[in-house]
């Protein structure tokens, strides 16, 4: 059986593994995203990590899940918030130097394609996998079809908008998007944000001040979520209102496709899964009018989009 490359490139990681349909990873690799090369740095990277693999006669097919905005058509990233290039051209400058057929979609849309293939996402006809990483994204499957829309971007769920004021600014250029408050990459404007309401004792006596240094923003999601577990109160609070916030994003997902069963991961989601789905899971009937759906966490961990891109090639060759 000739072998699958499957390729997730995130916004921060580029990660390639050598596997076969069955979902049965033989070989892997994990990188940086080089983003100090040009648009086409990022092609060329990936080209040498599969190479690295040294199986190229052994592969069949290639399948990427990449973070967006994509455009499926022209096989590129287009306007993504985690790259400063405007169009990142994947599928014509791979397609040209392997000769192989390659499978491009959304990260999530192949980790959603992981849950229904090997997961109990199985038993689902409508599934959405939603990643809380340093962004906000989804995949999703309604009646056993996965929705990927005109360009491949029928799932931007993290640019929904959930905050009509347009307190904080998103890194897309939009204001308000539920990625500008729940993300990795928002943590330290989230809790600036936060802080305005706070009087200047109650600032000090955090330990967020004292991690930062009073630079707040040098402070990261990890560093506010350990904090909250340890006790600190101003810390627990800012945590509280990012749960209320990703319960109103959860709604929207409900209220949007109608999920029998929402699956999460994301390296977020992940590091703090009860801080995580606990607000969800207590507040999402507040704001949901559709019958709310079972809410799990994915159980192939980080490894959710790269098990979907051994399988991307089923549903992108009846497309």
């Amino acid at each position: 059986m000739k072998s699958i490359v499957g390729v997730d490139l995130g916004g921060t990681n580029v990660r390639v593994i050598l596997g076969d349909c069955h979902g049965r990873i033989i070989r892997r690799l994990e990188e940086k995203a080089d983003k100090s090369s040009g648009a086409e740095g990022i092609s060329r990277q990936i080209l040498r990590m599969i190479r690295s693999l040294k199986a190229i006669g052994r592969i069949a097919s290639v399948g990427i899940g990449s973070a967006g905005p994509l455009d499926l058509k022209e096989g590129a990233i287009v306007n993504s918030p985690h790259y400063t290039f405007k169009r990142i051209p994947l599928l014509e400058p791979l397609k040209g130097a392997l000769r192989l057929p390659i499978y491009l979609a959304n990260d999530c849309v192949a980790a959603v394609v992981g849950e229904k293939e090997f997961t109990y996402g199985k038993k689902y006809r409508n599934i959405v996998y939603v990643t809380i990483s340093s962004g906000i994204g989804a995949g999703v499957i309604v009646d056993d079809r996965v929705l990927f829309g005109k360009d491949g971007n029928a799932h931007e769920v993290g640019h929904i908008t959930i905050d009509q004021a347009g307190k904080l600014t998103c890194g897309c250029g939009k204001k308000g998007h539920w990625e500008a408050y729940c993300s990795g990459d928002a943590a330290p404007n989230f809790i600036k944000l936060q802080f305005e309401s706070k009087t200047h004792g109650e600032i000090e006596r955090s330990a967020l001040h004292r991690i930062s240094g009073g630079n707040l923003d040098t402070l990261s999601s990890r560093e506010l979520f350990v904090a909250a577990r340890r006790g600190d109160s101003l810390a627990q609070e800012i945590v509280e209102e990012m749960g209320r916030l990703n319960a109103i994003g959860f709604a929207n997902v409900t209220n949007i496709y109608d999920p029998e069963v929402i699956t999460v991961g994301g390296a977020i989601a992940l590091a703090n899964r009860r801080m995580i789905l606990e607000p969800v899971k207590q507040l999402i009937d507040q704001y949901s009018i559709n019958r709310v759906p079972k809410i799990r966490m994915t159980t192939l961990g980080r490894d959710a989009v790269l098990y979907g891109t051994l399988r991307l090639f089923k549903y992108l060759d009846s497309k």
